[in-house]
């Protein structure tokens, strides 16, 4: 078969034919640009429209990532040249269900290639796939608070790219009308920030947050000018004047930016999962993404279906953390291991860290040093993350203008990615463990890791939750009609105090669980409300 050739906006592609895993063939087109690549003086700026190109381009490898420390290889990687999208697709004719991945990575590294992503089980069921790159760390979030440099910039490249894809993405069997975003981690919140932005109104119709929102603690930095000047004053120049600090910025080598952002983080800022660079108000730029802070934000709710949640055991990597820090010191500073925006919510709640630490056991001098972790990392993880979760689905639920179905991922039978690189045997499923069962990663392939065969548990599960994420995409529902694959009806969350999820592990079922919102005090465990 001939490679295929798309013509789009810009010019045309010429993409490949792959054979999956289960032999059926399917067209892809990687490293398409859907921007300007942001280099020079466009280092910092809001994403430009592209170039139309003559003749016809290749897209048969993937584009740079965005400069940034690369998790597997521990060496740095990337280019300011990231503005790049993957498209997957079974038919160039017909007119399917669009789902556009954003990728995680604390918003300091990620990309959208094949190592996490492949499109191999979630093609099964007839859409088209979409993984974007976008700006991370100081490239993508600079941020001084002001006209000059607003941040946001990598917000605002996803909104370039679904851009993108409403123009062009017809030519690839994709329906214009019907794209849903979903995204893990970072891109989870991602997905929630854009879902919240007016900037991003009518690009997408759906969203999926799994395992972060922008509610939770680590996807917001808090005071992100400080740690602009900090960086200029790491790399030699104390500067104090925004244009001056963005003109030295430009000239350094995108590499030895990433090297000096992993360098700024304390100690205790590691701990609290506080990153310099994220996203932010940017009230002050030419177009604003998110005019108004995000709490307000979310008041008001996304005027889309929503599919969000979280798995089991998300401070598996918390655990790993606190086992890392000396216990006496977590101890005797405990205050200064907190998020300051843990600290707000505290506050706000009429609660002080020390009653924190009661209200989850972790403060009996005679624990082991081992149950001390555990309870650490628990309250780590509500703190982090359910907490965030649940105050997102309770402002939807209130808002009553779209239905919000929550899930908890809780199998942990397969190959832990988070626990194979943190060296834990921490019973529970872990961060990042569902996405074994969207997407066919090569990094499997890597590790010698057979992909799932048919008749097992494991390939059960890839087969679920690929039909009713695509099932969500298609219809705004995850569950349609009752089958041998799927018997549970996941029905929405209708009532902010009482929360009903689906749970994904050996088996689905329905479930419920209190929410935050609930009148605290003292005597009612901070535990429970989360």
């Amino acid at each position: 078969m001939e490679s295929p050739v798309v013509s789009t906006s810009y010019g045309q592609l010429c993409g490949l034919i792959e054979k999956s895993f289960e032999g059926y063939n399917y067209y892809a087109f990687k490293g398409v640009p859907y921007a300007k690549p942001p280099i020079g003086d466009l280092r910092f700026e809001e994403p430009q429209l592209l170039i139309p190109w003559e003749g016809i381009r290749e897209a048969k490898n993937f584009g740079s990532p965005c400069a940034q420390f690369d998790q597997l290889t521990r060496t740095f990687i990337g280019s300011d040249d990231c503005l790049y999208l993957n498209i997957y697709t079974k038919n160039l004719r017909k007119t399917l269900p669009v789902m556009v991945w954003i990728h995680g990575g604390a918003y300091t590294f990620g990309c959208g290639d094949d190592m996490f992503y492949g499109s191999d089980y979630l093609l099964k069921n007839d859409i088209v796939l979409v993984t974007v790159n976008y700006r991370v760390g100081v490239l993508g979030f600079f941020n001084l608070e002001d006209e000059i440099a607003p941040g946001n910039q990598g917000l605002k490249d996803l909104v370039f790219a679904l851009k993108w894809i409403q123009l062009n993405i017809s030519k690839f069997g994709g329906d214009s009308s019907n794209v849903t975003i979903f995204g893990e981690s970072s891109g989870g919140a991602s997905v929630n920030y854009l879902g919240l932005s007016p900037m991003a109104k009518g690009l997408f119709h759906k969203a999926i947050s799994q395992s972060g929102v922008a509610l939770n603690t680590w996807a917001s930095t808090p005071n992100p000018r400080s740690y602009g000047f900090k960086l200029c004053k790491i790399l030699g120049q104390d500067l104090h004047d925004s244009r001056e600090a963005i003109a030295f910025l430009r000239k350094i080598d995108c590499l030895k930016l990433a090297k000096m952002q992993e360098k700024m983080r304390t100690l205790e800022e590691r701990f609290q999962l506080l990153y310099p660079f994220g996203p932010g108000t940017d009230s002050k730029a030419k177009n604003p993404f998110m005019p108004i802070p995000i709490e307000i934000a979310a008041e008001n709710g996304m005027n889309v279906p929503y599919l969000v949640g979280f798995n089991e055991k998300e401070g598996n990597y918390s655990y790993y953390t606190v086992k890392s820090h000396p216990l006496k010191d977590i101890c005797k500073n405990f205050v200064e291991y907190l998020h300051p925006n843990i600290k707000v919510t505290l506050k706000k709640h009429k609660l002080t860290p020390y009653d924190l630490r009661t209200l989850y056991k972790c403060h009996d001098d005679d624990l082991t040093e081992e149950n001390y972790c555990e309870k650490i990392a628990d309250l780590l993880e509500d703190m982090y993350l359910v907490e965030g979760v649940h105050r997102m689905i309770k402002h939807q639920v209130n808002n009553n203008t779209s239905p919000v179905y929550y899930y908890k991922f809780t199998y942990d039978k397969g190959v832990s990615f988070t626990k194979l690189m943190l060296n834990i045997q921490r019973r529970g499923a872990s961060h990042f463990d569902e996405l074994s069962y969207l997407f066919s990663m090569r990094f499997n392939e890597l590790l010698g890791i057979e992909p799932l065969q048919k008749g097992t548990e494991s390939y059960r599960l890839m087969e679920q939750m690929t039909e009713m994420w695509t099932n969500f995409a298609k219809f705004g529902r995850p569950t349609i009609d009752a089958s041998n694959l799927i018997k549970t009806n996941w029905v929405p969350v209708t009532n902010p105090t009482l929360l009903r999820f689906l749970e994904i592990g050996e088996s689905l079922k329905m479930d419920c669980t209190i929410n935050i919102d609930q009148k605290l005090s003292y005597s009612n465990s901070f535990k429970n409300k989360l």
